[in-house]
Parts: structure tokens; sequence; C-alpha cells
């Protein structure tokens, strides 16, 4: 063997280690799971930290504390463990599975890796697109119920453990678990909320 075979060869095994290197760190990132602060439950980490980011665009933080900082995520999880069934638990992920498959089309990057502006863009599309309800007359429906839509269902569990989390109802809404006395009219000062004076 002359030197140079000995240069090609090894060139050649320095080039197959540094891209099984790097192939196994892109398989590695491409499977990692997403880091949480609390264990899901029911959903994967990937799904709850999409999850989470879904009901942090529907409820920011602004004045008020924003869905992730009240648990939502949590409550989400909760929701869809004890609460839906078998076959709504599916819809949900196989929901959320398309909503992931339709921001990788539209951006080229999962939810959770998109630009705040990217996630509100694409959540009021999802929005607009949703079925609406079917139409009743005094509360009948006049169609039979469809399955909920995943946009729909989301956000509604969003709303629903937003404002029935005990910092929301008792510094937002103003929840008086007592009321006093009922008064008809009365003076509203600046400042003072009608609904729980």
């Amino acid at each position: 063997m002359n030197r140079r075979d000995i240069i090609k060869s090894s060139a050649l095994f320095l080039g197959y280690a540094v891209s099984t290197a790097t192939l196994s760190e892109a398989f590695m990132a491409c499977s990692q799971e997403a880091k949480l602060d609390w264990k899901p439950t029911f959903l994967t980490n990937n799904q709850a930290a999409s999850i989470a980011e879904i009901a942090e665009t529907i409820l920011p933080k602004t004045k008020t504390p924003g869905a992730k900082e009240l648990g939502v995520p949590q409550f989400i999880d909760k929701m869809l463990k004890d609460l839906l069934s078998e076959e709504e638990q599916k819809d949900f992920v196989g929901g959320l599975e398309k909503l992931e498959e339709d921001c990788e089309k539209a951006y080229g990057k999962s939810f959770v890796e998109c630009t705040p502006e990217q996630r509100k863009e694409f959540l009021t599309k999802l929005d607009v697109e949703a079925e609406k309800l079917p139409p009743s007359v005094w509360g009948i429906r006049l169609a039979p119920p469809s399955p909920t839509p995943f946009f729909r269902r989301v956000k509604e569990l969003t709303l629903l453990g937003y404002f029935t989390s005990q910092k929301i109802g008792k510094e937002v809404l103003g929840y008086d678990p007592i009321p006093g006395k009922y008064i008809a009219c009365m003076p509203l000062t600046p400042g003072m909320n009608a609904w729980n004076e």
C-alpha cells in the first residue's frame, strides 16, 4: 500500500465518521421531546408544547395573565384524559396532527417553532374556516350534530380553563361567592364593576 492509497482511505474514513455523526445528530434533533415544566398525563410532550402555544396565542399575556401562566395547557390535558371519550380523544389528537401538518406546509416549521405573528395568522385562518354551529330553532338543532372541529374544541377548552381559573375569577371577573343584598339601582363610581359590587 502506498502513501496515496493511505491518504485516500483516511479521507474516506474521516468522511464516513463525520457524516455518521452529523446524521445521528440530525435524527436526534428531530425526535427530541419538547421540554416542559409539567408532565402531561394524556398528551406527549411535543403535543403538550403545541397545545400550550395554541392556548397562549388565543389568550396571550397582556395586563392579565396569559393562558400558560394560569395552567390552561395542564387543564386541557386533564380534560382530554378524564372527560373525553376515546373517539373524541382520537379526533382531538388527529386534529392536532393535522394542524401541525398544515403549519409545516404553510411555514416550513412546526407550530411551536413559528413566530408569534405566524401563529396568530395561522390560528385566525383556522378560526375563520372552522365550521359554524348548525342552525337551531328555540334551542333545537335543525341538523344532526357533526363532530366538533379541532380548532373549535381547543378554543373552547382554552376559554373554559382560563375563565374558570381562580385568579381570573377573583381578580378579573370579580367573583363574589356570597353576594350581598340585591340593590336594584345603585350609583356606579369610576373603576367599579357593576357585576361584582
